[in-house]
Order: C-alpha cells, then structure tokens, then sequence
C-alpha cells in the first residue's frame, strides 16, 4: 500500500510539473508572438527613428555617345630636312697637251693626249671630210687598199670660211671614226675617239720622233692661208 501510494504521488507530480511546463509554453508562446509578430492585436511598440540626413548622392552626368568617334589629332610632324647629298665632284681629265710647229712653210699643232678614251667633236658647223691614207714604198698615198698595210685616217670638218682637219693614228685600232663622209655636223657632234694611245700618221709620214697622237691644222676658205687651231681643240 505504501508503495502504491508513493508511485501516486510521483505520478501527480510528474503531471503537475507537465502541466506548469505546459502553460509557461503557451504563456511564452503568446507573448514571442505579440513581441515578434503582433497578430494578437496588440500594437508593438514603435521605436522612434533617428534622422539621419542621407549621404548624398554623387550626380553622373550621363556619357554622351556621338555616332562617330572623332579621332584625337595625331601631333603634326615637322618633316626633317634631310641634308642634300653632295653632289660628286666630276673628275677633271687631264689637259691636253699642245705643241705648234712649222713644217715645210705651213704651221701646225701637236697634241699628245694623256689617257686613252678621248673623244673629239666638231668644233663648229660644216661639212664632214674623211680621207683614207696608206704608207706605200716611202710615199704618202690617199685611196689605196693594201690589207697588210696600215690605214690612216684625215678627218676634217669644212665651214663656208674654215676647213679643220685632224690627223690622227691607225684605224681601227688606234682611232674609232664617229662620223661619215659627206655628213653634215654642227658644234659639238663627234668626230672620231681614241680606243688606243697610238702616234699619229705624221710620226709615219714625216717625222719618225714625232711624239704626237693627233697633229691638227687649220686653213682660210678659200685663201688657204694658215689659221692657229688651239682655240678649236678640245677632247672630252
């Protein structure tokens, strides 16, 4: 009987301390709901708010877009001056080398040229004259054709007052004639090259220690009388 009696009260307790726990729950319960939520219709307090005054906002222009970008100017470039190149120097042949000299009462000019390569030209306008010659038994010959004998050549230029004439050495392979008989020159045209340093006919002809490439006279039309040729020679 104790026993039962002892379970009984145990068992009351156990039911009064669910029950207390039970109410306390709903009491608890209610109350969350009336702070947190307040749908019981109890107005939860409203805490007064602070005025703050707001940051304010930094303003953006908004980006204007144009249809065509312009482009941002290159800087202008000054064009440097480049220093023009000087002009080479042309060489400066050697002078030719003139000596004048009478021979059998008619005067006339040696010229020894310093390198081969010279051309002459006519020194004025007139009338081409090319005369062939050949050395045939110690005599002077115009129009022959020996082969095995060398062949030299008078080229001469005939002006209305003026005839010019040059005697230089063998042909071909001394002497290059340029221009043809009968052929009308003005100043300036050439008249034959030196392919080779070679004496002229007058060392064959007339005198044998003659040093000269090219002997040149100069006559008077029609007089014949002897005119100086310097100021007419020239070899370029």
């Amino acid at each position: 009987m104790s026993l039962d009696i002892a379970v009984r009260h145990a068992l009351l307790r156990i039911g009064a301390v669910g029950l207390a726990s039970a109410v306390t729950a709903v009491v608890l319960l209610g109350l969350g709901r009336v702070i947190l939520i307040g749908d019981l219709g109890i107005a939860t307090p409203s805490l007064p708010q602070t005025n703050a005054s707001p940051s304010p906002t930094p303003t953006i222009s908004p980006a204007v877009l144009s249809d065509i970008a312009a482009p941002n100017p290159s800087p202008t470039l000054t064009p440097t001056r480049e220093p023009s190149p000087t002009a080479a120097a042309t060489p400066t042949k050697t002078p030719l080398a003139l000596t004048s000299f009478a021979f059998l009462g008619r005067t006339y000019v040696g010229i020894v040229v310093p390198e081969v390569g010279r051309t002459f030209f006519a020194p004025f306008a007139g009338t081409v004259e090319v005369r062939i010659y050949q050395f045939i038994d110690g005599e002077v010959r115009v129009g022959s054709n020996v082969p095995n004998l060398p062949f030299y050549p008078y080229i001469s230029v005939v002006a209305a007052d003026k005839k010019i004439t040059y005697r230089p050495g063998t042909m071909p392979s001394v002497t290059e004639v340029l221009a043809h008989d009968g052929a009308s020159v003005a100043a300036g045209d050439p008249l034959f090259g030196l392919v080779a340093l070679g004496r002229s006919s007058w060392t064959t002809f007339y005198n044998s220690s003659a040093p000269y490439n090219i002997v040149v006279s100069l006559q008077d039309v029609p007089s014949g009388r002897d005119l100086d040729p310097t100021i007419y020679i020239s070899g370029a």
